[in-house]
C-alpha cells in the first residue's frame, strides 16, 4: 500500500453498488484512494510520510469541542484526528457503518482494510487511551445546487449542542448508499433522522437546523481544516498523516 491514499472527487461513482465496485478496484491498481475533492488553501507543511518526518504538526487549532466534537481524555497519550465530509463515499466506508460498504467488501480487499479499522479508535477512546477529535469537513457541495454536506455538518453541530454528536455521527453514515448529492441529506431527512436519538430535544434540533445556527460554523470549519486536510478521509496521529487503516494508525498508537 502506497503511503498516501487519495481519489479524486471525479472518480467517485454517482451509480449502482456495482460500479462503485468498479472503481475502486480502479483506484487500487492507479494507487487512488480515499481522498475527496480540494478544499482549496492550505499552506501547512504536513506529515505525509505516514509517521516518519521528524516533526509532527501542530494541531492545537482543533480543540474546540463545540465545533470538533471529541471522545477520550484531554490528557491522553496520544491523539488521532479525523477529518472526513458526511457525503464523501469513502468516508462512509471508514466508518464502518453503511451497507454499501460491507456488501463491497468481499470483492474488494481495499475496502476491507479500511473497514477493519472501523471503530478502533473511538472504542480506544471510551477506554481512556485516546483522544479522538472529529472535523466536519463540507467539500463536496461545489458543483452541486444543494447543500447536502453544509447541512450535515450543521446536523452534526446542532447534535453535538446536545451532547449526541456521535448518534448523529453514526445515522447520517448509515444512511449514505454511496452516492453524493442525491437527496438523502436534505434538511428534513435529516430531522428525521435525528428524531430517532434518544434524549435529543427534536424540537431545538429542528430549529437549530432551519434557522441555520451553526451555517458560519461550516466555513470557519473548513477554513481551519485546509490548513491541514486537502480532502477526506485524512487521519492524524499525535500529528503525523497516516492512511485510514489499522496496520498504520495502530503503528504509532504502540
Amino acid at each position: 500500500m502506497s503511503d498516501k491514499i487519495e481519489i479524486k472527487k471525479d472518480t467517485f461513482f454517482k451509480g449502482t453498488i456495482a460500479v462503485l465496485g468498479i472503481l475502486l478496484i480502479i483506484s487500487i491498481f492507479t494507487g487512488g484512494f480515499g481522498f475527496g475533492a480540494n478544499t482549496g488553501g492550505g499552506n501547512a507543511v504536513v506529515n505525509d510520510n505516514g509517521g516518519n518526518a521528524a516533526q509532527p504538526v501542530s494541531m492545537k487549532v482543533l480543540e474546540d469541542t463545540s465545533l470538533y466534537p471529541a471522545l477520550g481524555p484531554s490528557d491522553a497519550k496520544h491523539t488521532v484526528i479525523e477529518f472526513a465530509d458526511f457525503q464523501c463515499p469513502w468516508c462512509a466506508v471508514a466508518s464502518g457503518l453503511p451497507q454499501f460498504a460491507k456488501d463491497a467488501a468481499p470483492s474488494n480487499p481495499q475496502i476491507a482494510s479500511v473497514l477493519d479499522s472501523a471503530g478502533k479508535v473511538e472504542e480506544l477512546a471510551k477506554q481512556g487511551k485516546v483522544r479522538f477529535i472529529y472535523v466536519s469537513m463540507s467539500f463536496l457541495d461545489d458543483r452541486s445546487s444543494t447543500k447536502e454536506s453544509d447541512w450535515t455538518v450543521e446536523a452534526g453541530l446542532c447534535a453535538n449542542d446536545q451532547g449526541k454528536f456521535w448518534e448523529m455521527h453514526d445515522l447520517i453514515f448509515t444512511a449514505h448508499d454511496g452516492q453524493e448529492n442525491n437527496g438523502k441529506y436534505s434538511k428534513d431527512n435529516l430531522k428525521t433522522m435525528a428524531s430517532g436519538i434518544s434524549g435529543l430535544d427534536t424540537a431545538k434540533f429542528n430549529s437549530c437546523l432551519d434557522d441555520g445556527d451553526h451555517s458560519s460554523d461550516v466555513s470557519k470549519i473548513a477554513s481551519v481544516a485546509s490548513q491541514f486536510a486537502s480532502g477526506t478521509p485524512t487521519i492524524y496521529v499525535d500529528g503525523n498523516k497516516v492512511s485510514p487503516v489499522w496496520s498504520e494508525i495502530s503503528n504509532l498508537l504502540n
